[in-house]
């Protein structure tokens, strides 16, 4: 109850400028009691992070069941990605736009494992590249941070209850990344 208070004032106020006393106000205890599940405020910003990102790294695992296909593989990584970052808006809003506020051992710690969750992805489409099913000039680094600039800011634009539901954005943002990284189908209207 705690952390989830705290993401939704980080969201609104930002990390930065959100005080400890809001989130005993918002939570109903006095701000000495907070100091009984956490020691300093970035303890709940490190929590609210940590969540997030392992949700999203531990629950994005369809994709391992289709290796054999490195395409499904990829579009299968991205849709999954991108629908556990919708899991909770809020989480993955704190995540992207407060993680410079954890101090650098905390950022080690999560950018430790968004490494090796990074180098899976990169591996998935050095496979593509390998059995020639993407375009030429795909290179797994860049294409993994285009593919991930693409689908983490997902959360600032996306409302639920609007006129598209998260599985029609999954799905058309899957297209739009498959499409970076595919043959076009007609070269010489892209060429014109």
């Amino acid at each position: 109850m705690v952390i989830a208070s705290a993401a939704e004032i980080f969201r609104s106020n930002g990390y930065d400028a959100t005080s400890l006393q809001q989130i005993a106000d918002d939570v109903g205890i006095l701000k000495g009691s907070l100091y009984h599940y956490i020691d300093t405020k970035e303890d709940l910003l490190f929590a609210i992070i940590k969540r997030n990102h392992e949700h999203i790294t531990q629950e994005n695992s369809q994709w391992r069941d289709l290796v054999g296909d490195p395409v499904a593989a990829i579009r299968s990584f991205i849709e999954g990605h991108m629908r556990e970052s919708l899991w909770n808006p809020t989480f993955s809003e704190v995540f992207v736009r407060d993680f410079r506020a954890l101090s650098p051992d905390r950022a080690k710690i999560i950018r430790e494992t968004q490494e090796a969750y990074d180098a899976e992805f990169r591996g998935l489409i050095a496979a593509a590249i390998e059995t020639g099913a993407l375009r030429d000039g795909v290179e797994p680094a860049f294409a993994a941070r285009a593919v991930f600039g693409m689908t983490n800011w997902v959360y600032y634009w996306y409302h639920p209850g609007g006129s598209l539901s998260v599985d029609d954005v999954v799905t058309k943002m899957s297209d739009y990344a498959m499409a970076s990284l595919m043959e076009p189908a007609n070269k010489d209207a892209l060429s014109s």
